[in-house]
């Protein structure tokens, strides 16, 4: 067998930074692959060094690092142009055109161009996916507030559909069962489980499958129950980027509390005649995070007073203001940690050998031991936190606060590890596959077109090998930081004042090094190249 990480019909030989690698299976030929090599060794033990270090130095610090009460911020509707933009009402179709268009490219592409030059899987995983989480990081939810899938549902529904459903009593209220991030969190796990187990990434037909699926429960849910409560509860994007963006330096908030608390009409929940008010089952007046918030702006259209807008302000601030902790969340947390690593795993060399040895030692099919590795590595995080949970509550000695409370609450610092771990990641495939586009562009269907003159050139990397390695790395050690500054802030405020604080937090410190220790030696091994390539 021999398998070679490539798609849309551009080999990787002789791609600078990329190599070669062998890998014998038990019972099958050698599986060729190609590579990324991985950080060298003296950058991986400098940055576990300055994960360990810093993590006590943070730790014994005096000094609270956090945000006040009143913190900076600036509203961006000072530009009265974007201010003007934002408040007109078709502004949503403005936002979400380009999305929507490029939508229908990726998903034509897909169904009717050749299955091995195809500029889907390009645009879909090597830039939309990769650098979704560039944008939340600097810009929060500002992908929800362009969705494609939730531009084409609001066209579905403001036709005369929904208000026929409306009329013959088919439009229902979410199910109070499902009012979690629950359904999202599955979706998001069995979505992994079709981009890596059936290679989505390389597979044009796939990714159109799997688009299209998205804008069909999207669809569906707006059509058949009120508002957006798919966007609110069930897409796994949405949730995914609602919780990164309580680190985002992003807000759309209220300016004056005094204003909201003296308006009766409450058109920002209700709406008005020209909007339709929040469609997230939100109160704007009090929004105190990011999490639910999709930036459709619907809000600050429906306000009659002006009341609302966009606003810059420091990095995390929800995470450090947060006072009410979910179970939903949290356990979304330590999946999100789990599968960022678990697709760094099925990248490596190691991964492919252990897949092979368990099937050739048990006899499992393919798939059954894809899902059984993938099962393994996701829960494994989550009973290691548990277990630092335990150990943190017989160290503090508090029986007012349950293991379950201390889980809850903690696994909110791993949000920056696992967020700058994904950034990690997404640095090495992007800066070396991006470029791939610009040769697609000229033919996105591979039907032989050069609509641009590009087709079929090859592109180096966007940055060197060596300036990748850095930026990874570097990531890796500041979320970790970010998570033990947000680790320290959340046990004071959990057992608030009680003493055995420093060594209740030794437990879940210790695990959190170790998620980040694992996070450098994954960057430190040879990373197949297979996203648009």
């Amino acid at each position: 067998m021999r398998i070679f990480a490539q798609s849309s019909g551009l080999s990787l030989e002789g791609m600078p930074g990329t190599r070669t690698l062998e890998v014998c299976l038990p019972g099958s030929d050698e599986t060729v692959i190609h590579v990324m090599e991985g950080i060298p060794t003296w950058m991986g033990v400098a940055g576990l060094a300055a994960i360990i270090v810093l993590s006590h130095l943070l730790i014994n610090a005096k000094s609270e690092i956090g945000v006040k009460k009143d913190y900076w911020k600036f509203n961006l509707f000072r530009f009265r142009p974007l201010a003007s933009l934002v408040r007109l009402p078709y502004f949503p179709l403005i936002a979400q055109s380009v999305s929507i268009i490029t939508f229908f490219l990726v998903v034509s592409a897909g169904l009717w161009g050749n299955q091995k030059v195809n500029i889907g899987p390009a645009i879909t995983w090597t830039w939309w996916w990769i650098l979704l989480i560039f944008l939340i990081l600097g810009a929060g939810k500002a992908f929800c507030s362009i969705c494609p899938w939730e531009g084409i549902s609001s066209m579905v529904t403001s036709l005369s559909f929904k208000s026929r459903i409306k009329k013959l009593g088919f439009e229902y209220p979410w199910p109070k069962w499902a009012r979690n991030i629950f359904p999202a969190i599955v979706f998001f796990i069995a979505l992994t489980w079709f981009e890596l187990g059936w290679d989505a990434t390389r597979s044009p037909m796939m990714t159109s499958i799997l688009a299209v699926t998205m804008l069909s429960l999207a669809a569906l849910s707006a059509i058949f129950f009120e508002k957006r409560a798919f966007c609110r509860y069930g897409c796994l994007v949405g949730r995914i980027s609602g919780l990164y963006a309580l680190f985002s330096p992003v807000e759309l908030r209220a300016q004056s509390a005094a204003v909201c608390t003296s308006c009766k009409t409450k058109e920002c929940i209700k709406g008005s005649e020209m909007t339709t008010g929040c469609p997230t089952f939100l109160f704007p007046s009090k929004l105190q995070e990011n999490s639910y918030c999709t930036l459709c702006t619907e809000c600050i259209r429906s306000c009659p007073h002006d009341n609302l807008s966009i606003q810059l302000r420091p990095f995390a601030t929800d995470l450090f203001r947060k006072t009410r902790f979910r179970w939903d969340e949290a356990c979304l947390a330590v999946i999100l940690l789990s599968l960022t690593s678990f697709h760094g795993v099925t990248m490596t060399p190691q991964w492919t050998a252990l897949n092979g040895r368990l099937r050739a030692e048990t006899g499992m099919g393919e798939m059954a031991a894809f899902t059984l590795l993938m099962g393994l590595i996701i829960l494994l995080p989550i009973f290691v936190f548990w277990f630092g949970a335990k150990l943190s509550r017989w160290l503090a000695k508090v029986d007012a606060v349950s293991a379950g409370e201390i889980f809850k609450t903690f696994a909110y610092s791993l949000i920056p590890i696992a967020l700058f771990y994904h950034l990690a990641h997404n640095c090495m495939h992007f800066f070396m596959e991006a470029p791939h586009l610009f040769s697609l562009l000229s033919d996105p269907f591979g039907f032989g077109w050069n609509l641009f003159g590009t087709a079929g050139q090859a592109y180096g990397p966007l940055l060197s090998l060596k300036t990748i390695w850095y930026l990874q790395i570097g990531c890796i050690v500041v979320g970790h930081l970010w998570g033990v500054v947000m680790a320290d802030r959340f046990a004071k405020r959990l057992y608030s004042g009680r003493k055995r604080v420093a060594k209740s937090l030794i437990p879940l410190i210790a695990t959190m090094v170790l998620y980040s220790s694992f996070s450098v030696w994954l960057v430190m091994q040879p990373m197949e190249l297979r996203s648009g390539m």
